[in-house]
């Protein structure tokens, strides 16, 4: 395992997160972030599958393999998807930070979500039949998913501190790239969607 600086970053950046940003972006900015986008996708995807209770619909086995596959591609194009809106408005507020740079703040501030693809994992292993059902019985999800609000905080601050780094951007500038980023993404979103509806149409 590579040390960057002196730190192992799948250890200091929970901690150091503006150190360990610095060190990975003047070695190679590349390392991890493709790992760390499938690790988010595929929580995320365990998130979705639960909530619209798809284990009703397909064995959970199905679900299972959909998501691991398709995890690296989504998780993949969600990682571009994110450094190309957080380069934009960090142009917008000045910002330096090269898209590389950006791609591994963003991909390096989910590292918390490790945390909740274990628990799902975990309750897979449980009660496989059962977690792909919202309220199914069997270890609740509920614990996993008030789990995810903390860890969805933890990754917020490590996603502002990183952007400080990168960006060279002071707290309150760091926070308004993301909120500034987020309203992008949601114009962006909402065009696609109302695009596919027309077409659909």
């Amino acid at each position: 395992m590579p040390l960057f600086a002196g730190l192992n970053p799948w250890v200091s950046m929970w901690n150091q997160p503006r150190s360990t940003i610095r060190a990975i972006v003047h070695s190679k900015p590349s390392y991890g972030v493709c790992y760390l986008a499938a690790v988010y996708a595929l929580q995320s995807f365990f998130f979705y599958a639960n909530w619209w209770s798809l284990g009703l619909n397909a064995h959970y086995h199905l679900w299972m393999t959909l998501g691991v596959v398709l995890s690296p591609v989504v998780g993949f194009i969600w990682l571009y998807f994110q450094g190309l809106i957080f380069y934009i408005s960090g142009r917008l507020l000045r910002g330096s930070a090269s898209l590389a740079h950006l791609r591994a703040a963003v991909a390096w501030s989910t590292i918390p979500y490790s945390i909740i693809l274990l628990m799902w994992l975990f309750l897979i292993f449980a009660s496989a039949e059962n977690v792909f059902i919202q309220d199914g019985g069997g270890p609740s999800s509920l614990f996993v998913n008030c789990i995810a609000m903390i860890v969805g905080i933890w990754s917020l601050v490590l996603l502002i501190q990183s952007l400080r780094e990168v960006q060279q951007f002071s707290v309150g500038r760091s926070i308004l790239n993301v909120l500034l980023s987020c309203i992008l993404s949601s114009i962006l979103y909402f065009c696609l969607f109302a695009a596919f509806l027309y077409l659909y149409n």
